[in-house]
């Protein structure tokens, strides 16, 4: 894959992506925004190489609705949630990204962590795995602090094994578990638990958990609700509000496990534990949990 930096818009299409990120977040700012994208869909060559303070991506637009949302309208598309995610995000932290996509939120966090921190990206579809390595890696590689990533071209669900991932060719992002339409393909991919993904990370902490799977939000993050020790409980969960579509009590486990709801916006939720865990005394209790070799 060419470097990047090959693919920078002319002066003309990067001076009307600019004006996107300064219009106003109303229904006027909304107008503007969509005739300015389709102005640039229409006058550019895919893709595009572009820079967002500290984020680099590779757009390719025409397949990915995040990517236009984050381009054309930053101040409406997951704004607040993006926002709560860097609040709870200490420089040391640790954010793991389900259902990553081409990795928005992955590449902001990281800039917002250090050499200690870490992200942790996960993304089965294999050619929008290919672009979230493309853009955490060209991410990474300009920040001063470089905190640790890893990409995991996997699924996660309620148990590990193969499972059916239907696509969604106009969306590449709207891929899922779940069979939403008859005539959809569907590849298969490999799943685990997400506390399994956890412990073959050798975590010892996590801050924020996004998660974003098309419906199969209870199905990865129950199990880990049961079963997760209090010390890797993450301080926020932020995910895809599908809940007509979940088989299980997903909002009454988080309840159960001592987390509130904080937020809850045109498409997401946001709980946050009542009491947050503080990072000394997660260690604490590792240490505590683990007995002295004499």
């Amino acid at each position: 894959m060419k470097p990047f930096g090959t693919y920078q818009p002319s002066a003309q299409i990067q001076k009307k992506i600019d004006w996107c990120h300064r219009l106003p977040a109303n229904w006027l700012g909304k107008q503007i925004a969509q005739l300015l994208r389709k102005q640039v869909l229409a006058q550019s060559a895919m893709p595009l190489d572009l820079t967002f303070d500290q984020v680099k991506l590779r757009c390719y637009l025409n397949d990915n609705v995040s990517e236009r949302g984050f381009v054309f309208m930053p101040w409406r598309w997951d704004a607040i949630e993006r926002q709560i995610m860097l609040d709870a995000l200490p420089p040391e932290g640790v954010f793991i990204d389900i259902g990553a996509n081409v990795g928005l939120y992955s590449a902001i966090a990281a800039t917002a962590l250090n050499r200690l921190g870490c992200v942790i990206a996960i993304e089965p579809n294999p050619p929008v795995f290919e672009r979230l390595q493309f853009n955490l890696t060209a991410t990474r590689d300009g920040l001063n602090e470089q905190p640790r990533i890893e990409t995991m071209q996997v699924g996660i669900s309620d148990e590990a094994g193969s499972f059916e991932l239907f696509l969604d060719d106009s969306n590449l992002g709207a891929s899922s578990l779940l069979e939403k339409d008859q005539t959809q393909q569907s590849i298969q991919v490999s799943c685990q638990t997400l506390l399994e993904v956890i412990e073959a990370q050798k975590l010892s902490r996590v801050d924020v958990i996004k998660c974003d799977i098309e419906g199969a939000e209870d199905r990865a993050l129950i199990p880990f609700l049961i079963d997760a020790p209090h010390h890797l409980l993450p301080h926020c969960f932020i995910f895809e509000n599908n809940q007509d579509q979940w088989q299980d009590e997903l909002l009454e486990t988080l309840l159960q496990r001592d987390y509130v709801q904080t937020h809850k916006t045109r498409l997401n939720y946001v709980y946050q534990l009542r009491q947050p865990i503080h990072f000394r005394a997660k260690q604490q209790k590792i240490q505590t949990a683990i007995p002295a070799i004499s």
